[in-house]
Formats: structure tokens, C-alpha cells, sequence
């Protein structure tokens, strides 16, 4: 999957699972201060990326998840070589 495929994919996820516009969900955005997702949410949302990356993410990796551009470039990293 390419870059901005995953990027992509995972904005419409969290813009669809949190009922936000898809436009305010950009690479840099912040997840709890911008987003308003909290340390709940992100165990949610990691388990609908791991579902569509067909990945498990390690737990210590989850509270590095700062912004959206984390998230995308973790995947990147880590989906490729399981594809």
C-alpha cells in the first residue's frame, strides 16, 4: 500500500469513527488536543487500523501516537512488510 494511500485511509478512519469533517484531519494534527481523541479512543482506533492493516501494534507503540502523521508513518513502517 502506498504512503499516501495509508495516509488517506487512516484519516477517513478516524474521521469517520469520530464524526469529524475529513478536512480537518490533517498529517499534523494533534490527536487529543485537535482532535479530541482521548487515550480511550486511541485503544479503539488502533484496533480498526490493526483490523485494516491486517497488524498488531505492540502496546508501548500506542503512547507514542501523537498526531495523525505518527500513526501514518508507523504504518507505513510496519504494513509494508506485511503486505
Amino acid at each position: 500500500m502506498a504512503d499516501v494511500d495509508i495516509a488517506d485511509e487512516v484519516k477517513k478512519i478516524i474521521s469517520d469513527q469520530f464524526g469529524l469533517d475529513p478536512e480537518d484531519v490533517e498529517d499534523d494534527s494533534e490527536l487529543d488536543s485537535d482532535l479530541g481523541i482521548s487515550d480511550l479512543d486511541l485503544e479503539d482506533l488502533v484496533e480498526k487500523l490493526e483490523h485494516k492493516f491486517e497488524l498488531q501494534i505492540p502496546q508501548d507503540v500506542h503512547s507514542k501516537f501523537k498526531k495523525v502523521s505518527d500513526i501514518v508513518t508507523y504504518l507505513y513502517e510496519n504494513a509494508e512488510s506485511t503486505a
